[in-house]
């Protein structure tokens, strides 16, 4: 690992367990490595979720985007890029990625949005004023030229399907919420079977709106336009709305 110009670096090697049904790495864990060098990134800079324990405070995510130009298969190593972007809220920071193989041909690129909530109220509190001075510094550099990660909306027209989940405890991370990679399982269980077996979709966003815990049901609805498939997960009684997931 290295940390230079605000742009901290490791390598992994992928495994079969990152592959899916095509042999290649998976939307799911392109996010997972790059939620993995974020935490290594994070640690290093004696800044992570276990020393922000010690304060009941946690990082939480609040969006994702991801492209993916190229899947590596297991056994290839990968070089992943991030670096924490010039703030401009009091209350989250953005993160950007950049996967590369050993040749250095661009992999895939992706953005996410992060704030530190307190774990005894879960209200979201104020990000530390010098956060680029324990991260050495961050970076005006933006992988999709944006300077926020976009909305999402629930589209207008009528679902073309359905369905119901009870959340369970494998389901959960250290906060006892849900993960937030798991709920690309919740969308993908929705999509038409010869999308899900045909090749992966190269472009995801995610927000995450209010978190779930275990015991909670949801209901999820797919929408189509085009080629984007919209997910909307919301709670039993459909009055709040937890996540919603774009693919295309």
């Amino acid at each position: 690992m290295k940390l230079e110009n605000s742009i901290f670096e490791e390598s992994y090697l992928t495994g079969f367990s990152q592959t899916g049904i095509h042999n290649v790495l998976t939307n799911k864990s392109f996010l997972s490595l790059m939620e993995t060098i974020a935490g290594t990134h994070s640690g290093y800079c004696h800044y992570s979720f276990n020393e922000l324990s010690k304060e009941n405070k946690a990082w939480v995510l609040l969006n994702w985007k991801l492209q993916v130009f190229k899947r590596p298969s297991a056994d290839e190593k990968i070089i992943l890029k991030t670096w924490g972007r010039t703030r401009t809220s009091k209350i989250y920071v953005l993160r950007d990625f950049q996967m590369f193989n050993e040749a250095g041909e661009l992999f895939a690129i992706a953005s996410s949005k992060w704030c530190i909530i307190d774990i005894s109220t879960s209200r979201i509190t104020k990000i530390p004023d010098n956060l680029d001075e324990i991260y050495y510094g961050f970076r005006d550099e933006s992988v999709f030229n944006i300077d926020d990660l976009p909305k999402l909306v629930v589209p207008e027209q009528e679902p073309i399907n359905c369905d119901s989940y009870k959340i369970r405890r494998f389901d959960l991370d250290i906060n006892k919420h849900v993960h937030n990679l798991n709920y690309l399982n919740y969308a993908y269980e929705l999509l038409p079977e010869d999308v899900f077996d045909g090749p992966e979709l190269n472009n995801v966003e995610i927000v995450f709106k209010k978190e779930l815990k275990y015991g909670d049901t949801i209901k999820s609805y797919l929408y189509k336009e085009n080629d984007t498939y919209t997910i909307v997960i919301k709670n039993e009684d459909e009055s709040v709305i937890h996540s919603i997931i774009k693919l295309y």
